[in-house]
C-alpha cells in the first residue's frame, strides 16, 4: 500500500453523525494531505514517495540480527516523476518478488515493467518494459503480477494480468524475448523442477458465461456473478524461441486489432458534438430491462423490470399485475439507440466504479475486492494492523493504491484542458456512513482518504452520492438546480463533460412508509429520474451539441441469457440513430474512446485504445426533438411520497423509529449485503422453477 490511513482525530464513534466530516478531507498529494491539518482533525498521510509504502525492504535472515531492514528500495516510477509529457499520478504498485543469484526481480503493477535490483548494491539497475506491441506506444494496462524463475535462472516468467499472457525474459540479457497466451487474468506462476513446464493460475479463468435463460444449467455455485466465475490452472509446455514468436503474435491478436481507417465509416470527430453527459446506474443486466425488445437479442422471460410484468412484495401481501416498471428506459430505447452487445469489464461495484472513471483495476484492487467484498470488511474492523483502513469493501472510489500511472478520467481531462463537473462519482469512500437525513452529499466521512484535486475542485457538495435512502428524484432535483445556477443564462457555458450518478436501480430493502413498497419501486424511481434528466437536458440550448451516455457500474444484480457481464448501454443524442440496437461489441473502454474522439484528446490507456468506439450509433443528420418523460406506475412508485421526507420540516424522529434504512449505517456494507442477497434470491427462484 501507499498510506496508513487513520480516523479523523475529532471523530467520535459514539457520536458519529455530529463528529464525522461533511466532505472528503484533502486533495491527493497536497500539502494538507502530506502534513495533515491538526486543527481540523485531519491526520497526516505523509509523502506518497516515502519508502514506507510501495517499496521493497531487505532483512537479514540471521536470527541474531536486530530485525531492522538493511535496505528500503523504491521500484518503478515515483509519484510526480515525468514519464511522458506529464507526471506520474500513481505509484509503482510493486507486488511480487523473485531472486536469482545476482538479481532481485520486482513486478510493478502500475508501471508495466520489471525492476531489476542488483543484490550487491541494493540498487535498481534496470526497468524491463513488457509492452508486446510498439504501436501502443507508452499506454499502460499490462498489469505485471506473479513472477517465476526457471531452475537454471536463465528465464524469468511474468504474469501479465491485463493482457492474459505471460512475458518471457532472458535473464542474462535482461530483455523480453516473447509472450505466451493464457486464460483470463493470470496471477501467479511456477516453473516445474525440470524447467519444461509452466504452471499458471488464471484468476478469472474462462469468465462467467450466461447466468439465466433456457440454455443455462444451474450449478452448485448458483447464478450470482460473484460466485459464478471460476479460476483455472494452465499447465503449459514452455515454448522454444521459434514457437515463442508465434505465441507472441497470438497474444497481440487476442488483445488488439490494427487496421486501416474505413473512409466510408462515420467519424465521430466530424459530428457537431461538444457536450457529454455520462450517467452511471447500478447493477442491472440487459435482459432484465430490455429483454422484451424485439429488435434486440433479449430473453423476455428474464425481463422482470420491463413492461406489463407482475410485481410482488417480499411478504407476498401485495401483487400488482401488468406493471410498467421502467417505461422511460424502454421508451428511450425506441426513440434513440442502445446496444445488445455491451459487456461490463467489472464483476461487482468495487471494480465497477474504477472502470467508470477510466481506471483499470490493478492487482491490488482485484485481490482486495476478493478479500473484502460482500461484507467481509467487518473481519478487519477491529484490527490494529496499520493497513486495515485501506480495505474498501464495495465503496465506489479509487484510492492512491490503485491510481494508474497516467491517472483517471479526472486527471486526463485536467491536463488536456477540458472542463468537467461531477455529480456523485468517486466520492463514496470506505468507512463512511449514511442515513436518510443526509440528503446533501449522501454520506459523511470518518477516515482521511484523499481524492484527486481535479475531482475535489469540480464535485457538487449538495448532490448525494450512493445512498439508497435518498430517492433518485431528489438527485435529479439537485442536478437541475445546480445546472441552472451554473450554466443557464448569458455568459455561461456547460462543461465538456458532466458525470451524473443515479444509483437507485441497485435496489435494497422494501420501505413502504418512504414510498418504496416493492424492490421494483427503486427501479421505477431510477427510471423516472432518467426520464426527467433527459427531458430537462433536451430542452437546454446545449442539446443540439450533446450526447448522453447511460450505463451501469456492473451487472451483478440480475441474470442474462448471453453473459452475466452483459449490461445496459444507451446513447441519446440528436445525432443518434432512432429505434436502433447496435450489435457491435462494446466495453467500458468504448465509452471513453468515444469521449476522447468527441473531445479531441489522446487515449488514456490500452483499454480505451483497443476498444470499439460508438460510430455505429450515430448518423450525420440530427433530430433536435426534445424528449417527454413518462410518468411512473403509481402503484409501485409514487414520487411525491418518496420526496416527502426530503422536506426540511419532515418529522425525522418519527420515521427513524420505524424505518430500517433511516438508522445510521455503513452504506458500503449494506450495498454488499444487498448484492449477495439479490444473488441468492435469483438462485432460489431459478431452483424452484427448475424443480
Amino acid at each position: 500500500g501507499v498510506f496508513e490511513y487513520k480516523y479523523f482525530t475529532d471523530f467520535d464513534k459514539k457520536n458519529k453523525k455530529e463528529t464525522a466530516h461533511k466532505f472528503i478531507a484533502t486533495k491527493y498529494n497536497s500539502k494538507e494531505m502530506i502534513e495533515g491539518v491538526p486543527e481540523k482533525g485531519i491526520p497526516a498521510l505523509g509523502d506518497p514517495n516515502s519508502t514506507e509504502g510501495f517499496s521493497i525492504w531487505g532483512y537479514n535472515t540471521n536470527l541474531s540480527s536486530d530485525n531492522q531492514p538493511f535496505a528500503k528500495i523504491k521500484t518503478g516510477f515515483l509519484v510526480g516523476q515525468m514519464i511522458e509529457d506529464f507526471p506520474a499520478v500513481g505509484g509503482a504498485s510493486p507486488n511480487s518478488v523473485v531472486a536469482s543469484d545476482n538479481y532481485i526481480f520486482v513486478s510493478n503493477g502500475n508501471n508495466d515493467c520489471i525492476s531489476v535490483i542488483d543484490i550487491r548494491s541494493n540498487a535498481v539497475i534496470k526497468n524491463i518494459f513488457l509492452n508486446p506491441e510498439p504501436r501502443l506506444g507508452k499506454l499502460k494496462g499490462i498489469i505485471p503480477f506473479g513472477l517465476a524463475l526457471a531452475p537454471d535462472q536463465k528465464r524469468l516468467y511474468v504474469a501479465e494480468a491485463g493482457i492474459n499472457a505471460v512475458a518471457v525474459i532472458d535473464v542474462p540479457k535482461l530483455e523480453v524475448v516473447g509472450h505466451i497466451p493464457t486464460g483470463w487474468f493470470p496471477s501467479k506462476l511456477k516453473v516445474s523442477n525440470d524447467g519444461e513446464k509452466l504452471v499458471v493460475s488464471n484468476a478469472k479463468g474462462f469468465g462467467s458465461g450466461p447466468n439465466g435463460g433456457k440454455n443455462f444449467s444451474l450449478g452448485l455455485e448458483g447464478s450470482y456473478i460473484g460466485s459464478l466465475m471460476k479460476g483455472t490452472v494452465s499447465v503449459i509446455d514452455i515454448p522454444s524461441d521459434s514457437a515463442l514468436k508465434t505465441d507472441t503474435k497470438t497474444v497481440i491478436d487476442n488483445n488488439f486489432k490494427f487496421s486501416e481507417k474505413d473512409i466510408n465509416k462515420l467519424n465521430i470527430k466530424d459530428l457537431n458534438l461538444k457536450h457529454i453527459v455520462f450517467i452511471s446506474k447500478e447493477n442491472r443486466t440487459y435482459d432484465e430491462v430490455f429483454g422484451q425488445l424485439k429488435n434486440g437479442n433479449g430473453d423476455p422471460d428474464l425481463a422482470r423490470f420491463g413492461n406489463k410484468v407482475k410485481v410482488v412484495n417480499k411478504n407476498r401481501t401485495q401483487t400488482i399485475i401488468d406493471a410498467n416498471v421502467m417505461p422511460n428506459h424502454i421508451n428511450l430505447a425506441n426513440k434513440f439507440a442502445i446496444s445488445d452487445n455491451f459487456h461490463c469489464d467489472s464483476d461487482v461495484s468495487a471494480d465497477g466504479h474504477r472502470w467508470l472513471v477510466s481506471t483499470y483495476p490493478n492487482e491490488w484492487v482485484e485481490t482486495n475486492t476478493a478479500a473484502s467484498y460482500g461484507g467481509k470488511r467487518s473481519l478487519v474492523d477491529s484490527s490494529n494492523a496499520p493497513g486495515n483502513l485501506a480495505i474498501y469493501n464495495s465503496a465506489g472510489s479509487i484510492y492512491p493504491e490503485d491510481y494508474n500511472e497516467a491517472g483517471s478520467l479526472w486527471e486526463h481531462l485536467q491536463r488536456n484542458n477540458k472542463s468537467f463537473y461531477n455529480f456523485g462519482f468517486g466520492v463514496e469512500m470506505a468507512g463512511s456512513f449514511s442515513d436518510s437525513t443526509m440528503k446533501y452529499a449522501g454520506e459523511v466521512y470518518t477516515i482521511n482518504h484523499p481524492i484527486s484535486d481535479a475531482l475535489y475542485d469540480n464535485s457538487s457538495r449538495i448532490f448525494p452520492t450512493y445512498n439508497m435512502a435518498i430517492p433518485d428524484q431528489f438527485r435529479v432535483d439537485m442536478f437541475m438546480k445546480e445546472f441552472n445556477e451554473k450554466w443557464t443564462g448569458p455568459g455561461k457555458t456547460m462543461p465538456s463533460l458532466i458525470t451524473l450518478q443515479l444509483p437507485n436501480d441497485h435496489g435494497t430493502s422494501e420501505r413502504p412508509a418512504a414510498g418504496f413498497p416493492f424492490q421494483q419501486s427503486y427501479m421505477a424511481d431510477n427510471d423516472l429520474a432518467v426520464g426527467r434528466t433527459i427531458e430537462f437536458l433536451s430542452r437546454t440550448p446545449y442539446w443540439k451539441n450533446m450526447v448522453i451516455i447511460i450505463t451501469e457500474d456492473d451487472p451483478q444484480g440480475g441474470v442474462d441469457h448471453i453473459d452475466a457481464h452483459r449490461s445496459i448501454l444507451q446513447v441519446i443524442s440528436p445525432y443518434s440513430k432512432k429505434n436502433y440496437v447496435s450489435n457491435v461489441h462494446y466495453s467500458f473502454g468504448s465509452i471513453f474512446k468515444t469521449m476522447w474522439h468527441i473531445l479531441g484528446i489522446p487515449y488514456l490507456n490500452q483499454y480505451d485504445a483497443g476498444a470499439t468506439d460508438f460510430a455505429d450509433f450515430f448518423i450525420k443528420t440530427p433530430d433536435f426533438s426534445p424528449y417527454n418523460a413518462l410518468a411512473s406506475d403509481l402503484r409501485i412508485f409514487n414520487p411525491a411520497l418518496a420526496l416527502t421526507p426530503l422536506n426540511e420540516k419532515f418529522d425525522w424522529k418519527a420515521l427513524s423509529q420505524s424505518e430500517e434504512m433511516d438508522k445510521t449505517t455503513t452504506m458500503q456494507k449494506r450495498r454488499a449485503e444487498d448484492d449477495k442477497l439479490e444473488g441468492k434470491k435469483i438462485v432460489k427462484k431459478k431452483v424452484i422453477k427448475k424443480k
